[in-house]
């Protein structure tokens, strides 16, 4: 099915990913149509898995951030678990349009994520989740911090990275830097999970880990 996915010479594929803003945007503007069908196909339940982590730690109105919302598929997952004030954020204008058409989200914004700070104010959320983005930031450790900005003390994070990134990128490293600025004290971070096993790329070669943290 990893013809489903748009070629438009962006110089990259969905396995290699880019941190290139421009190209990041214009290879989900041209997916947002079939990206809900195609990741189904795929059996893809990141999205899913980290809504049911998340929901634990949160009650029904709280304001949650889905940092890289895409086509609002985490906040269909959230909405599973309750009514949320759910708040998206994308670099894709077609993807936002899609999550849009949901009416999940109380509000959808179009940035690019790797431009920090975030546009949300200091503590203004109870949670916060990324899920399937930090493949496309140069900058992860970054965004982790600025999230635990927009978070309120005591709220709770959730991100997921590729196992093939979290080695080259040493994502342990990473969250364990933050947990000893005292920004977060980490939960929870999972086992290698199935990320796309219906996708022939990727098959069970490369899974996803989903980590968990409180904001402190």
């Amino acid at each position: 099915m990893a013809s489903d996915t748009p070629k438009r010479g962006q110089g990259f594929d969905l396995k290699s990913g880019t941190t290139d803003a421009d190209a990041v945007s214009g290879y989900y503007d041209a997916w947002a149509s079939t990206y809900d069908e195609t990741l189904d196909s795929w059996d893809y339940r990141a999205p899913a898995i980290a809504a049911e982590r998340l929901a634990r730690h949160v009650q029904a109105g709280d304001a949650i951030l889905d940092a890289g919302c895409g086509t609002g598929l985490f906040g269909r997952a959230m909405a599973r678990h309750g009514a949320f004030r759910m708040v998206g954020l994308d670099i894709s204008s077609a993807s936002l349009e899609r999550a849009g058409q949901r009416d999940l989200y109380d509000r959808l914004i179009q940035h690019d994520l790797q431009r920090l700070p975030l546009p949300i104010d200091d503590d203004a959320m109870a949670g916060a989740a990324s899920v399937g983005v930090l493949t496309y930031i140069e900058n992860g450790a970054g965004l982790l911090r600025d999230l635990c900005r927009c978070v309120r003390p005591g709220g709770v994070i959730t991100f997921t990275q590729r196992t093939d990134r979290w080695e080259e990128r040493a994502f342990a490293t990473i969250v364990e830097a933050i947990a000893e600025d005292g920004a977060w004290r980490v939960l929870e971070i999972s086992e290698p999970l199935d990320y796309l096993p219906g996708n022939q790329d990727f098959g069970h070669d490369i899974k996803v880990i989903h980590t968990l943290c409180r904001v402190t």
